[in-house]
């Protein structure tokens, strides 16, 4: 039913969610039928006289209600009237149906029914041990789990002693112990001028300096990082080499070599914070391939498998480094959940983690696509292995003013400002394109996203 159109006079509400009334009212009189396509966004605003976004936002309401669903290159269409019910509460499933965030890093969720069954698999040949994995633990040096983390850590070029390899509940809770054994309070840490923002709130939690190095497209530039080193306050070097969170951007191997140079010169422990390593096809070794005398190495399960899998394996650059991290992840974690480890460890032992790695870079590869699409006439950094953009905002838009327009149109995205530590912010957003939310989703909000990008602020109005 193309020709639908509303009758939104008599309604008080915002128009956006006049639209979306009128959809459910319409299911139950019967107006709309289950299988219904209603028309184009841009045609219906043409009809009714409204902008654009006011159109985009009434359809997206009206999916989060479940009223109707979108499939990229066939249209929106009536879901039935079994998944609206009074006071527009939708029965279906509700997390894919929820307007995009697009705030959150998060991998893409699996949808594949064969490899969801083949994850719960695990889940359930847990069982058979399970009261064992409710007990306290530890890792012995031959433990399967250290086995198997070799293993993966061999997908970033990596070769390990198994018996060296540490374990930590995630990689926030990794570089935070990491940090308390290196650091005082008032000591000073080297990173990227734009960064991934949980290092600033470690860093404020343990009363540590950040000192954002300026960068060009192959990373911090090595002669300010070696003047930072001068002043001998320097403790730590941060640094998010693959996938950076959030520029996309991967450090080269020359680059990574001559930084990891000034920090051996100088004696600067660096932190190589790599939950994007797996991620990426680029054969580019890691720096604690390149200088594992000098570097913490960290990897995550977060960002590869699944951010519910909060385990991240570390390797320290000596023996006495590695006991002092042990012991301080035994004072304020006491151990590593065997649960989650005991998962991890077989999904990485049958072949699962692999599995699921595939899909999050082919996922992430057409979601990528598909942005890439909207965004063709827009600044913007990006690489076909990761689930995020960062995006330059066009001349007349400023970031509290795209992120107001965005969070009206029910599309979560962050400004530069949580990732910049040194400078002025630049007028810059990331966009995540991961989560629960499926292609159908992602293109109505590029679509949003494109169309504001195309006007100005005073234009992109959602209210009367």
């Amino acid at each position: 039913m193309t020709e639908w159109c509303p009758d939104l006079s008599a309604s008080s509400a915002p128009r956006y969610a006049a639209i979306a009334d009128a959809i459910e009212e319409d299911i139950r009189t019967g107006r709309l039928s289950p299988g219904d396509r209603l028309p184009a966004q841009r045609q219906l605003a043409a009809r009714l006289g409204l902008d654009f976004t006011t159109v985009a936002r009434g359809y997206t309401e009206a999916r989060r209600r479940g009223a109707i669903s979108s499939m990229v290159g066939s249209g929106t269409f009536v879901t039935g009237p079994d998944s609206v019910l009074g006071g527009g509460v939708a029965t279906r499933d509700a997390k894919r149906l929820s307007p995009p965030d697009f705030s959150m890093n998060l991998p893409p969720e699996v949808s594949d029914p064969g490899l969801i069954a083949r994850m719960k698999e695990g889940l359930v040949a847990l069982s058979a041990d399970l009261i064992p994995l409710l007990r306290y633990q530890t890792i012995s040096e031959k433990d399967p789990d250290r086995q198997a983390a070799a293993r993966w850590l061999a997908g970033v070029g990596l070769k390990p002693d198994p018996e060296d390899i540490l374990f930590a509940p995630g990689a926030q809770a990794a570089l935070a112990g990491i940090l308390a054994t290196l650091c005082e309070p008032g000591d000073r840490i080297a990173c990227e001028a734009v960064t991934y923002p949980g290092i600033r709130s470690i860093c404020g939690q343990l009363r540590l300096e950040l000192c954002g190095l300026p960068s060009d497209e192959e990373g911090i530039d090595p002669e300010a990082f070696r003047k930072a080193c001068l002043d001998g306050r320097l403790k730590a070097f941060y640094l998010n080499p693959t996938l950076h969170n959030p520029t996309t951007r991967t450090l080269s191997e020359q680059r990574r070599r001559d930084l990891a140079t000034v920090a051996q010169r100088h004696g600067v422990p660096i932190l190589e914070d790599d939950p994007y390593g797996q991620l990426s096809r680029k054969q580019v070794p890691s720096i604690a391939a390149l200088a594992p005398d000098i570097t913490w190495y960290i990897g995550s399960l977060s960002k590869s498998v699944g951010a519910g899998l909060r385990l991240a394996h570390v390797l320290a650059p000596d023996r006495s480094a590695a006991w002092q991290f042990a012991r301080s992840q035994r004072t304020s974690s006491v151990m590593i959940s065997p649960l989650t480890t005991a998962l991890a460890t077989r999904w990485i032992e049958d072949g699962t983690a692999r599995a699921l790695l595939r899909h999050i870079r082919s996922e992430s590869a057409a979601r990528q696509e598909l942005a890439a699409r909207y965004l063709k006439s827009q600044k913007f950094e990006a690489d076909p292995d990761g689930f995020h953009i960062w995006l330059a905002l066009p001349k007349g838009w400023s970031r509290p003013a795209f992120v107001s327009q965005m969070r009206n149109q029910a599309v979560g995205v962050v400004e530069s400002d949580a990732f910049t530590i040194a400078g002025k912010a630049d007028e810059s957003v990331r966009l995540c394109l991961g989560g629960p939310h499926d292609r159908a989703q992602i293109d109505s909000a590029f679509r949003v996203i494109s169309e504001a990008l195309a006007s100005t602020p005073d234009k992109t109005s959602t209210y009367f």
